[in-house]
């Protein structure tokens, strides 16, 4: 039997690899395999989740502010608000049973699956404002403040980052272009982990061990899936992400509808 922490490596190298290709999806990804392939209980797997992903999203700031692709007053704007919704998420998630929080984390990824494969229509049909990534005005923080609190509900409420509504967000609603939206994510990723992990400290008991392995894996990830991110045609690479996404999300559907309905 491949031991556990084989499996945390391989886990946070695949994690790693889809943050560094597409600027947070990796997150998505990250409860399915720490439960279902390294074994972790999902409270557990929630708190490690934000752990490994704002880890490795520090390093991918780290990485795209060297480019100048982060810009950093409107993540720490956006976080603001950000990283208190992750707080108020991380309350809710232990109201809610185990095996109801993965079938709806099911149907989301589902419904993310079908949302990417839309954002290319969006991209040449859209006629797109860039006045917040020409002059970032109090309108446009009042904007990312909005979407920041939403998007920090779904990262303390089920352990992930939230890139897959952070970067179109900032391109589609803010203006910004993809190499700075996705950079600027990166950063904005880390700063609103900090309020679903404080929300989660309380109730879970986080394994350093075990959660350093899937970072040092997730950080190998990276480097390799920035990489074939610049290889890749950013269609091939968003409709192939949809498609995992959406198995997987379908996986838990039945797997989860089977132990609840059984």
């Amino acid at each position: 039997m491949i031991s556990q922490t084989i499996l945390a490596v391989l886990s946070g190298s695949v994690i790693g690899f889809l943050l560094g290709a597409t600027g947070g999806g990796g997150s998505l990804i990250a409860i399915p395999l720490l439960v279902y392939v390294v074994g972790i209980p999902v409270q557990h797997a929630t708190a490690m989740s934000l752990v490994v992903v704002g880890y490795s999203a520090v390093f991918g700031a780290w990485q795209q502010s060297r480019h100048g692709k982060v810009k950093g007053l409107l993540a720490l704007v956006f976080s603001s608000t950000g990283a208190v919704g992750a707080w108020l998420g991380a309350q809710g998630h232990r109201l809610v049973a185990d095996d109801v929080i993965l079938l709806m984390f099911g149907c989301l990824l589902v419904a993310i699956s079908g949302w990417i494969l839309q954002l290319h229509l969006l991209r040449t049909n859209q006629s797109i404002d860039l006045e917040c990534a020409q002059h970032f005005s109090w309108n446009c923080a009042v904007k990312a403040m909005t979407i920041g609190f939403g998007v920090g509900l779904l990262t303390g409420f089920f352990g992930i980052g939230g890139g897959f509504v952070i970067v179109p967000a900032l391109m589609f609603v803010l203006g910004f272009p993809m190499g700075m939206a996705v950079g600027t994510s990166f950063l904005i990723i880390a700063l609103t982990s900090v309020g679903g992990i404080v929300g989660h400290l309380d109730l879970n008991h986080i394994d350093i061990q075990l959660t350093c392995i899937v970072i040092l894996g997730s950080l190998l990830g990276m480097i390799v899936g920035a990489h074939v991110a610049k290889k890749m045609k950013e269609r091939t690479l968003q409709q192939s992400f949809a498609i995992l996404v959406g198995l997987t999300g379908f996986f838990m559907i039945i797997d989860n509808g089977l132990r609840l309905f059984r």
